[in-house]
């Protein structure tokens, strides 16, 4: 597959990351959805685009990456795609013990925390800013595969670091097209949010599951095609 098709579809693959649907469907919920995703996208880009810099410029300096087929890349290929095989695994293992109607539990004073992206969304911009500094600290296993790709790329230092930005760009669209649209149409944007909220609270994470399985095979076994070379 050419580099730059494969960049574009692990940044596709990429916006199915669980954490970030989780994020989405939160956000959309509340009653102020645009300044939860904007403070938490300028923490997630600010994040994401200064790590990716930073592993790509330390990536393209290393002896590992040198050579027509350097050693890194069945390591790197293998895996993140075993790590998302599992990811899907957990994803359809966990969707299949789902209730198909989830009773309501009663509050109770020692009812567990809710998780960090309920709290960061619950609590407000510092938080959804804080959250999309924290859950993206560490690339994700599709980033993780484009980063290696960027940093092997026979281009400028400029066109690599424009390269990471598109795709983070691309990654993180299920936050910026609520954004946009709320912006220029807010009350055909809420029947449409509510909709896809809806379906998303239904199918995410079963998609989730089937684009991290598909693209993690792919991954597996051109690592180990690679590796047998």
């Amino acid at each position: 597959m050419p580099v730059w098709l494969e960049l574009l579809v692990l940044a596709l693959a990429s916006m199915f990351w669980p954490t970030l649907i989780v994020i989405v469907v939160l956000a959309l919920g509340v009653s102020h959805p645009v300044k939860i995703l904007v403070w938490f996208l300028a923490g997630g880009l600010l994040t994401t685009v200064t790590v990716g810099i930073a592993v790509v410029f330390a990536l393209q300096g290393a002896s590992f990456m040198s050579g027509s087929t350097p050693t890194v890349d069945p390591v790197v290929d293998i895996t993140a795609g075993l790590l998302s095989l599992l990811a899907a695994f957990a994803l359809l293992r966990r969707d299949a013990r789902k209730p198909a109607e989830p009773k309501e539990k009663p509050q109770t004073p020692n009812s567990t925390k809710p998780p960090l992206t309920q709290r960061a969304v619950e609590r407000g911009a510092p938080v959804a800013f804080a959250a999309g500094v924290v859950l993206n600290i560490v690339p994700g296993t599709f980033p993780i595969v484009a980063l290696k790709d960027i940093a092997q790329l026979d281009a400028s230092n400029g066109a690599k670091v424009a390269t990471i930005i598109v795709f983070y760009v691309i990654m993180f669209a299920f936050v910026e097209v609520p954004i946009i649209a709320y912006e220029f149409a807010p009350e055909r944007t809420t029947v449409a949010v509510n909709a896809f909220n809806a379906w998303l609270k239904r199918n995410g994470r079963r998609v989730a599951a089937y684009v991290l399985a598909g693209v993690g095979l792919y991954l597996t076994i051109r690592g180990v095609i690679q590796a047998v070379r």
